[in-house]
C-alpha cells in the first residue's frame, strides 16, 4: 500500500509541476481516487494469511489487477510500473469494492471530500416556483379604441385636432363641419315645430301627424350625432350658425388623422381614431414548452427600459388557442391599468410570470380564491358580485373560470436543486449520498425528471424523500467512478463499457479505414451525438425551442471532448466537424434552424464516418430530395422510420433511408470511408 501511495503521490505531483490548468483538475481527480482507496476501510487479514496481502473467506487476493490512468479512465493495464501510453503519466490502482451493491457507490476520505468542496442537500418535498420569462411589446388596448366618422355628407371649416398624438377628453370640440344636408334637416325640424304649436282647426289625427313628424326630425338629427342640447337649440331659435361643431365621444390621444381643413366627407368617412391610454394591453409570444405554465388571471410582472428600476403588473387576459406553425409559439396578452400614463404604447418589456407546479405538473394559483372577475376583462376583480366597470358584464367566481388551483388537493411534488443533475443528453444522473459509512460514500443513481421549476426539478423517479443529493463536486465523484470502472454519468454499464480493455488504449474497429483514436475520445463523444439527435427530433416535431436547447448542450458538450491522442489528420477532421456542430448565433425562427442543421449534420455525418461511436444503438442515415428547393439535404436520427427535420409536420415522412452506422461494440460497417452500411 505504501508503494502504491508513493506512486500516486508522484503522478500528482508531475501534474502541478508540468501541466496547465486544465491538467490541474486531473490531479483534484486523482486525489480523489487516493482519497477513495485510503478512505476503504481495511478488510481483516484472514486467519490462513500469512505474509502477503489480504485474502478473501476462501483465500483469494483482492490486489488490484488492473492500473489505470487518472487523466486518461479508458486505459487499462496490468503492469503497475507501466505509463499512460497517451500522457505518459504514472497509473493508479483500480480497486475492486466488496458488498453486493457495491458496484454503483464510491468512498473517499474526509480529507478528499473537503479538497473537492462536495455538498449535499436533502430531498425536498413542496410546491416548487418556476418562472416563465416572456419578451413583448405594449400596445393599445383595441377595446379602448374608437374611430369618429361622418355621419352626413359635408366639409370641413375648422380642424382642432389637426395632429396625430394630440390629447383630447371626452366631450371636446373636434371639428366644424358645413353641411347643406343637415341644415336641411334643421329646417325640417322648426318647421315641424312650428305645424306643431298651430293647433287651430286641426283634426286629431292632423295633429298626431304632425308631432309625429316632429319627433321623427328630432331623432334624424339624434342620428347624425347632434346633440340634445344643439337640437334642443334649433327648435327654440338660437342656433342660427351655418357650421355645426362635432365633439369627441371618447377621451385619449389622436393615434390617426383621416382630414384636413377644407376635405369634403361623405358619409361614413373617418375623421379620426382616438386610443384610451389610460388600459393598455402588453402582447407577448410563448413557446410550447411554456404554455402549460400559463393560465388566464395570472398575475405577471414586468418592467421597461423607459422606467429601470419599476415593476407594472398586470393579469393575463388571453393565450391564443392556436400555435403558430412558423415560430413554434402562441400569443399571451397581458391586460395593464395605465392611469398615470407611464407606459406608451410601442415600448418593449420584460415579462416574469411566476407558478408553483404540483407533482402532475399542474399549475396552482390561489390569489383570486374567493374572488369574483370579469370574464372579458380579467383587471376587473372584486370581492363580491357585481358588474365589469367596463364592459358592464356580470362578475362571475374566479374558481369557476379555472383560474384558481386548490393546494389541498394536490400533492407536493419530490424536488432537487438543479445543480445537482448532471446531463448526459439522454440520461439524467445524480449522486446521493450513503448514510451511516464510516467515510464519505456516494452511489450513482439515474432519475426520472418532471418540469424544472426555478432552480429545482420536479422528480418523477430514482429518489426518496429520506436522500441526500450532491449539489456540489457531482463531476469530481463521477470522474472518480469513470476511474474505479464503475457506472458513472458517460459510462452507465461501468467497466462493461470498457471491454476492449486494449493494452494502448485505443479503440479498434473491424473496418481499417476508420481512423484508430483513444477510447475516451469516443467516449467523450456520446453527449455531443445525443444532443444532435434531440435537436434533430426536435426540428421533426416543429418545436424551435427543444433545438434551441439542444443546440445550446450541444455547444457545452464540445467543450468537454477530450482531444489527447487525436492527431494529424483525424484532429483536423475532429475540429472541421466541430465547427459545423457549434452554433453561436441567435436562432429567431424555424427556418433559420433548418438551415444550420444542415451544417450540423455535415459535421456529424463526417464524425460517424471516421471514427463510429460506443453503446448499443445503430443509427440511420436519412436523406430528403425536396430540402432547400430540391437541393436535398441528409441527417441521421434513431430508427428507420422517417422523421424529416426540415420539413416537420408538412412532410414528415419524406425522405429514405440510405445506409445505417452500427455502434462500434456491434456489428461492423462494411464500406470504408464510403459511409454507413447499406440498410
Amino acid at each position: 500500500m505504501k508503494r502504491q501511495l508513493e506512486r500516486a503521490r508522484a503522478g500528482v505531483g508531475w501534474l502541478w509541476k508540468h501541466a496547465s490548468t486544465g491538467v490541474a483538475i486531473g490531479a483534484i481527480v486523482a486525489a480523489l481516487v487516493v482519497g477513495y482507496r485510503i478512505g476503504r476501510p481495511a478488510p481483516e487479514p484472514s486467519d490462513a494469511g500469512a505474509g502477503g496481502g489480504h485474502e478473501h473467506a476462501e483465500g483469494e487476493s483482492i490486489e488490484p489487477r488492473m492500473y489505470t490512468c487518472s487523466m486518461h479512465p479508458s486505459v487499462r493495464l496490468p503492469d503497475p510500473d507501466a505509463k499512460c501510453p497517451i500522457c505518459f503519466m504514472d497509473l493508479i490502482p483500480v480497486m475492486e469494492q466488496g458488498g453486493a451493491d457495491s458496484g454503483s457507490r464510491i468512498s473517499i476520505s474526509e480529507s478528499a471530500a473537503a479538497l473537492s468542496d462536495i455538498e449535499t442537500a436533502p430531498v425536498g418535498r413542496f410546491f416548487p416556483t418556476a418562472e416563465v420569462r416572456l419578451y413583448g411589446k405594449v400596445t393599445y388596448d383595441e377595446t379602448s379604441v374608437a374611430r369618429l366618422t361622418a355621419y352626413f355628407p359635408g366639409r370641413i371649416e375648422r380642424l382642432f385636432l389637426n395632429y396625430t398624438g394630440v390629447a383630447v377628453a371626452r366631450g371636446e370640440h373636434v371639428a366644424e363641419v358645413y353641411s347643406p344636408d343637415l341644415l336641411a334637416a334643421f329646417e325640417e325640424l322648426r318647421q315641424a315645430k312650428a305645424a306643431s304649436e298651430t293647433e287651430g282647426g286641426m283634426s286629431d289625427l292632423v295633429r298626431a301627424a304632425t308631432r309625429d313628424t316632429v319627433v321623427a326630425a328630432r331623432e334624424k338629427l339624434r342620428l347624425f350625432g347632434i346633440t340634445a342640447e344643439q337640437i334642443a337649440a334649433v327648435e327654440n331659435g338660437s342656433f342660427d350658425a351655418d357650421n355645426l361643431t362635432i365633439f369627441a365621444p371618447i377621451g385619449g390621444v389622436v393615434t390617426h388623422l383621416a382630414v384636413r381643413e377644407g376635405d369634403y366627407l361623405q358619409t361614413g368617412a373617418p375623421i379620426a381614431t382616438i386610443a384610451d391610454l389610460s388600459r393598455l394591453w402588453l402582447d407577448m409570444e410563448a413557446y410550447e414548452s411554456q404554455l402549460p405554465l400559463l393560465r388566464w388571471g395570472q398575475r405577471v410582472t414586468f418592467s421597461v427600459e423607459a422606467h429601470p428600476g419599476e415593476i407594472f403588473e398586470g393579469r393575463i387576459s388571453f393565450i391564443e388557442p392556436i400555435v403558430d406553425e412558423r415560430t413554434r409559439t402562441a400569443a399571451v396578452r397581458v391586460a395593464v391599468e395605465n392611469p398615470g400614463h407611464s407606459l406608451k404604447p410601442g415600448m418593449f418589456a420584460s415579462a416574469v410570470v411566476r407558478t408553483r407546479v404540483a407533482a402532475d405538473g399542474a399549475v396552482l394559483g390561489d390569489e383570486l380564491a374567493g374572488r369574483w372577475v370579469s370574464p372579458m376583462h380579467p383587471t376587473v376583480v372584486k370581492d363580491g358580485p357585481g358588474r365589469c366597470d367596463i364592459c358592464g358584464m356580470d362578475l362571475v367566481p374566479a374558481e369557476s373560470l379555472g383560474v384558481v388551483g386548490d393546494p389541498a388537493g394536490a400533492q407536493e411534488p419530490l424536488v432537487i436543486p438543479r445543480s445537482a443533475v448532471l446531463f448526459t443528453g439522454t440520461r439524467s444522473v445524480v449522486y446521493v449520498r450513503v448514510p451511516n459509512t464510516e467515510s464519505p460514500t456516494y452511489e450513482h443513481r439515474a432519475v426520472v425528471l418532471g418540469p424544472r421549476a426555478g432552480e429545482f426539478y420536479i422528480v418523477r423517479g430514482g429518489l426518496s424523500r429520506n436522500d441526500s443529493v450532491v449539489v456540489n463536486g457531482a463531476f469530481r465523484i463521477d470522474s472518480a467512478m469513470q476511474i474505479a470502472a464503475k457506472p458513472s454519468m458517460m459510462t452507465p454499464g461501468g467497466d462493461t463499457e470498457h471491454a476492449h480493455a486494449e493494452h494502448d488504449g485505443t479503440a479498434e474497429d473491424a473496418r481499417p479505414d476508420r481512423a484508430a483514436v483513444p477510447d475516451s475520445f469516443l467516449f467523450s463523444l456520446k453527449p455531443v451525438y445525443a444532443a444532435y439527435l434531440d435537436a434533430q427530433e426536435s426540428l421533426a416535431a416543429d418545436d424551435l425551442g427543444g433545438f434551441v436547447r439542444a443546440a445550446g448542450d450541444i455547444r457545452t458538450a464540445l467543450g468537454f471532448v477530450e482531444e489527447a491522442g487525436v492527431v494529424g489528420e483525424s484532429l483536423a477532421e475532429w475540429r472541421r466537424a466541430a465547427s459545423r456542430l457549434r452554433v453561436d448565433e441567435a436562432i429567431t425562427g424555424i427556418g433559420i434552424a433548418r438551415a444550420r442543421f444542415e451544417r450540423m449534420s455535415e459535421g456529424v455525418i463526417a464524425l460517424q464516418r471516421r471514427f463510429g461511436h460506443r453503446g448499443s444503438d445503430t443509427w440511420y442515415l436519412a436523406h430528403c430530395p425536396m430540402a432547400f428547393d430540391n437541393s436535398g439535404a441528409d441527417w441521421l436520427q434513431r430508427g428507420t422510420q422517417i422523421n424529416n427535420p426540415y420539413f416537420g409536420d408538412q412532410m414528415q415522412r419524406c425522405g429514405e433511408i440510405r445506409g445505417a452506422f452500427p455502434p462500434l461494440d456491434g456489428a461492423p460497417a462494411s464500406n470504408g470511408d464510403e459511409g454507413p452500411t447499406d440498410d
